[in-house]
């Protein structure tokens, strides 16, 4: 599915928090959103669900402008995992993937099949009967994406899903993200995860977009200073490989 973000403002009180932002998410690609702490990530993402009010610009899936569909037309669209994964009742891991069933634009049909097939696919299968309220965050979080794998979804938007999560928990993740064919738009904070990772990068400053492509256009020398105050950039090492190298002297 693609995913337009088209000259997005959003103003939160009076204070303008986005100032004309655009990207676009493509089918089968990995598109990350990076940026300083405070730059609009979070509040762009949550602006296509409708978390806070885009004041001018449109966001489409497919064509079809966000703001036209319903909540569960939009829910069979894209799986939504946040930053953090706050739980007050008491469900299990297992009840958690059940509820992306709801969500599925072909029905449930074979739904105890698509549940056990997300766990296994996140790896959650010793978790599977616990309640989420005794689960670490990253725990949480691997709950949170295997419902939205059980809704079926072709698009896929995460915030920071690297987040709580160990390093091998990490890595299965994003080579789970990269090689499931979907739309993935993730906000990422690792910026060797996302050098590696994405297809395409958006940085972002202050509300606005510093510069997006590729890694390596994007995670230039003077784009990096700009946007963090350090040194570093990325390149492809002998083996093709793109890398991200801080400069800590």
């Amino acid at each position: 599915m693609n995913v337009e973000f088209k000259d997005i403002y959003v103003t939160l009180g009076y204070q303008e928090i986005l100032h004309g932002i655009s990207l676009t998410g493509r089918p089968g690609q990995m598109t990350g959103i990076v940026g300083a702490n405070g730059c609009g990530k979070s509040t762009l993402i949550k602006s296509l669900f409708g978390i806070v009010p885009v004041k001018k610009g449109s966001i489409l899936l497919d064509g079809t402008e966000c703001r036209t569909m319903t909540k569960k037309e939009l829910s069979a669209a894209v799986g939504y995992v946040s930053q953090e994964v706050p739980c007050i009742f008491d469900f299990s891991v297992r009840e958690i993937v059940e509820m992306g069933l709801y969500a599925r634009r072909h029905g449930r049909k074979d739904g105890k099949k698509l549940v056990q097939q997300a766990i296994e696919k996140l790896k959650i299968g010793h978790l599977s009967e616990r309640s989420i309220l005794t689960l670490s965050g990253g725990e949480r979080k691997l709950a949170f994406l295997a419902r939205t794998i059980a809704q079926g979804v072709d698009t896929i938007i995460l915030d920071e899903p690297t987040n709580h999560l160990d390093i091998r928990h990490q890595l299965d993740i994003m080579n789970f993200l990269k090689k499931s064919g979907k739309t993935v738009i993730a906000v990422l904070h690792d910026l060797s995860l996302a050098a590696h990772y994405c297809d395409t990068i958006y940085l972002m400053r202050s509300g606005a977009c510093l510069a997006h492509g590729t890694p390596e256009d994007t995670f230039t020398r003077h784009n990096i200073k700009t946007a963090f105050d350090v040194s570093g950039a990325a390149s492809r090492n002998s083996e093709g490989v793109v890398e991200f190298k801080l400069n800590l002297d």
